[in-house]
């Protein structure tokens, strides 16, 4: 398998970190969207980060969908609680990393076109998100799975590109757990920073 992978990018991280722990043989591929290399266009139409490209051709998109696949190979069970919790728990990380996503790229226009109530909007978003994380899923986020990297990546990359969002300060549960896993020398080994 071949992915197609974005140092920089909180999506590929997962997926590449789900690999690695799940034992995977994964060709990664350094592949940066906004230069619309033709490699990266003739996996994935859309120029995004992460695609998987089977073995049989095949290219699966969307870091969702390729985590699922991932662990489908592996044999991981796909129903009951746990399973579903994992689920829940990815579907709120990955919408704190679209909110956070578009403030960093609604931070990167002329001051004249930013968007003050959207950028309220998403920061809303991931304050709101980010204490239902910590409520709610917190007691889930105990071994190194899909749900756990998912969680990990996310707030690394605010740390990484909105550092003036402190969520730190008011999670310190979520900024302990965060504290414990980010040693994994996996995890360290995928530093968005060395990009």
């Amino acid at each position: 398998m071949k992915l197609y992978y974005s140092k920089t990018s909180p999506y590929a991280r997962k997926v590449l970190l789900l690999g690695k722990s799940l034992g995977m043989d994964i060709e990664v591929v350094l592949a940066n969207p906004l230069d619309n290399g033709e490699a990266l266009i003739a996996a994935n139409p859309l120029n995004k980060v992460p695609a998987l490209v089977l073995d049989d051709g095949r290219c699966l998109i969307d870091s969702p969908i390729i985590c699922e696949f991932l662990l489908d190979m592996a044999g991981r069970p796909r129903s009951g609680d746990d399973y579903f919790d994992n689920l829940q728990i990815q579907a709120i990380t990955d919408g704190i990393l679209d909110a956070a996503l578009a403030l960093v790229m609604e931070g990167r226009r002329d001051d004249s076109e930013k968007s003050a109530y959207w950028q309220d909007r998403w920061r809303l978003a991931i304050k709101r998100a980010l204490a239902h994380l910590e409520q709610r899923w917190l007691d889930k986020l105990h071994s190194w799975n899909s749900a756990t990297i998912a969680t990990a990546c996310t707030l690394d990359y605010l740390l990484f590109r909105l550092p003036d969002v402190t969520w730190q300060d008011d999670h310190p549960a979520l900024a302990r757990w965060f504290g414990e896993v980010s040693g994994n020398a996996d995890f360290l080994s995928t530093n968005p920073r060395d990009a």
